[in-house]
């Protein structure tokens, strides 16, 4: 159990490690995983340790469910016989593939051989798809290694399941070990539909943001929990209820709960995340302490061998096997070479896997090996990528067709032009002073966006400093901090709006939606 102490001398190197990669350009995870190795070798009286428990039913669910929400479902739909591939097909081809290197070179049995698969096959989305999106490339690419990460953490723990059945001795028979998989994964998703939709219906019975907040924090565990107590995935359950819950929350959202609730979801999910690399990172020293001196060159080396393994065949896979399928009707998994060698080379491993080595049972014979190799398997994976991801899409010229920078200002055009249409019905015949207000507002935004006004963001930054200022006096005059607050939360909306993109621009995990008239 990590104690309040601990919980704060976390956040403290969260904030250092995470500061110190936004300084030198370096993805987040990969600082915290070095940076958390390098801290757990450090003298002092606590050594924390990774519970697999917590991470698969505390931390698991919810980052799951976050990044399913503020996914794009019309864009994981648009993509999911790649997604499929992906996370299901590249998923099984690296288990077999890993159990076939661990049977002939390290010596395992065939049965710990698909459990090291099993481990080792799925994903993280966290630090290649931050760089994507820092360097502008396609979003495609960006979704569709999201959608990826979503179900192959599903998929790779469902087979992790039926590996360890066959490493107690259970016979696996490859009928009912497929029917078994599609059971499992159909039941999680049903599961995560059924807690969805019982989410979404208690949350129309409010309008109070906190309220509404705080049941979003219990839906993916409302999921999760239910479907692993029923033998069923419950990571595609957290999944599911996420992708519905975003399918409906136009209708369930007001505006105001909307606001709170990206902001807050958006802080969560990278404190759990960084949060997570920093405790795999510190687990370095624990794992050694469990091998011999003699045995820990070979066991580094195993992992690095294994590593090979796993991004060659996903380089493989995008390079023989991709190209197949798209012989087939439907979207490809990528367009070009460029593409295919990004996707080859953005496979990242994180805490799941660590998790789910940790979680072997006591009893499983060469525990300590496997444990040891998955976490060189993270550090490969996430690191050599993590460093040289940039310079390679910047070097391919990967670029995405139009940016969403570009995309905005056509997108305001459009809405202002369908509000001034609106306000032309309600006038029709009348001439009142508001009408005239608002038309004027409206067209001088399409004027702005026109190019006609190019100093107009300057300028109304420089308004929105006075207001500033005046509210600052009126503060210090006696103004009530209520109602400093409203005018100073209406002051930042309106900057956010005027203040044009840093460029390049991240691209933001969640799409604008349309609000709900309050109450």
């Amino acid at each position: 159990m990590i104690s309040a102490e601990t919980l704060v001398e976390l956040l403290l190197a969260v904030v250092l490690l995470a500061g110190f990669a936004q300084l030198v350009s370096v993805p987040y995870p990969v600082v915290l995983v070095l940076g958390g190795a390098a801290l757990g070798f450090l003298p002092g009286p606590t050594q924390v340790r990774l519970d697999p428990e917590v991470v698969l039913f505390v931390f698991l669910p919810p980052l799951l469910y976050s990044a399913a929400f503020l996914s794009s479902p019309a864009e994981l739909r648009a993509n999911a016989r790649p997604i499929f591939l992906l996370a299901v097909g590249r998923v099984i081809a690296t288990m077999l593939a890993v159990a076939a290197c661990a049977h002939v070179v390290l010596d395992l049995d065939w049965a710990l051989g698909l459990v090291l698969g099993a481990i080792v096959s799925p994903t993280d989305p966290v630090a290649a798809t931050s760089i994507l999106r820092r360097l502008g490339a396609p979003r495609r690419v960006a979704v569709i290694l999201e959608g990826d990460a979503l179900v192959n953490d599903g998929s790779g723990l469902v087979l992790y399941k039926l590996a360890l059945g066959a490493v107690a001795g259970t016979t696996l028979s490859l009928p009912a070990a497929g029917g078994d998989f599609v059971l499992v994964a159909a039941g999680g998703a049903a599961v995560g539909l059924a807690a969805g939709w019982l989410s979404a219906l208690v949350r129309r019975s409010f309008e109070e943001p906190r309220i509404e907040i705080t049941i979003s924090i219990l839906t993916p565990f409302a999921a999760y929990i239910p479907a692993s107590r029923l033998g069923l995935s419950g990571v595609l359950a957290a999944v599911a209820a996420g992708l519905y819950v975003s399918h409906q929350s136009a209708a369930i959202l007001s505006a105001e709960t909307r606001l709170r609730y990206y902001a807050f979801w958006e802080v969560v999910t990278f404190l759990l995340n960084a949060i997570l690399f920093l405790l795999v990172g510190l687990q370095l020293r624990a794992i050694l302490e469990n091998v011999t001196s003699g045995e820990t060159v070979r066991l580094l080396l195993e992992g690095v061998l294994i590593s090979v393994v796993v991004i060659a065949i996903r380089l493989v896979w995008m390079f023989t096997v991709a190209p197949l399928t798209d012989l087939l009707p439907g979207p490809s998994i990528a367009r070009d070479w460029r593409e295919r060698i990004v996707f080859g080379w953005s496979g990242m491993r994180g805490a799941v896997s660590l998790a789910a080595a940790l979680a072997l049972p006591l009893t499983v014979s060469h525990r300590d090996q496997l444990i040891v190799v998955t976490f060189v398997v993270i550090v490969v994976t996430l690191v050599l990528p993590g460093l040289t991801l940039p310079a390679l899409i910047t070097g391919l010229g990967l670029r995405g067709e139009e940016s969403v920078a570009e995309q905005a200002p056509a997108a305001r055009e459009t809405l202002a032009r369908a509000a001034l249409a609106r306000l032309d019905e309600l006038g029709a015949g009348r001439s009142d002073e508001e009408l005239a207000d608002l038309r004027a507002l409206y067209e001088a935004r399409l004027r702005r966006l026109a190019g006609q006004r190019p100093d107009y963001a300057n300028l109304r930054l420089e308004a929105i400093a006075a207001e500033r200022a005046a509210l600052a006096e009126l503060r210090a005059g006696g103004l009530a901090d209520e109602v400093a607050r409203k005018l100073e939360h209406d002051l930042d909306l309106e900057e956010a709006r005027a203040r044009p993109p840093a460029a390049p621009a991240p691209v933001p995990p969640a799409r604008p939606r349309p609000g709900r008239v309050s109450r």
